[in-house]
């Protein structure tokens, strides 16, 4: 298994989530959030670029850009663009990243530093071991799950 950006998002917001979506029980497609953030994206998605399983937002002065609408799970967007990076790293390309926040036009710089890649790397076993589990993690109510698509899912 080969995690994606999203596998990393959703480690750091909800592992049940995580375990859900890599078995492929997918809550999204009605999801109001999951719309606006398409809607924010739009503008950019001629500039994307995809590359193995990730879909970078946009390449801006040869810096990898990811769009955020909120500052609400900053560990997971940092996270998200330390793997756009890692990945272009294993292609020779060395280069960082920049996740713009789009309420209040904050932009935040994302390195790939050694230790980055030596906590990211640990975050892919955690990840790849948790989505091997037979069975999803119990439900942990956290701050996310009030908006979360997967909420009837878990909480019904």
């Amino acid at each position: 298994m080969t995690p994606s950006a999203t596998h990393l998002n959703y480690y750091f917001t909800c592992r049940r989530k995580l375990w859900l979506f890599n078995k492929n029980i997918n809550c999204e497609h009605d999801s109001d959030l999951v719309k606006v953030g398409k809607f924010y994206h739009k503008k950019y998605e001629k500039d994307s670029i995809e590359l193995d399983n990730i879909k970078i937002d946009k390449l801006r002065k040869g810096k990898v850009f990811e769009l955020k609408k909120k500052k609400t799970a900053p560990e997971a967007a940092e996270f998200q663009v330390l793997y756009y990076l890692y990945v272009l790293k294993n292609h020779g390309i060395m280069t960082s990243g920049i996740i713009k926040y789009k309420e209040n036009n904050r932009l935040q710089k994302v390195e790939l530093t050694q230790d980055n890649e030596k906590k990211l790397r640990k975050v892919i076993k955690k990840i790849k071991k948790l989505c091997l589990q037979e069975k999803p993690p119990f439900v942990k109510k956290n701050r996310f799950c009030k908006r979360c698509s997967y909420y009837d899912l878990c909480f019904s």
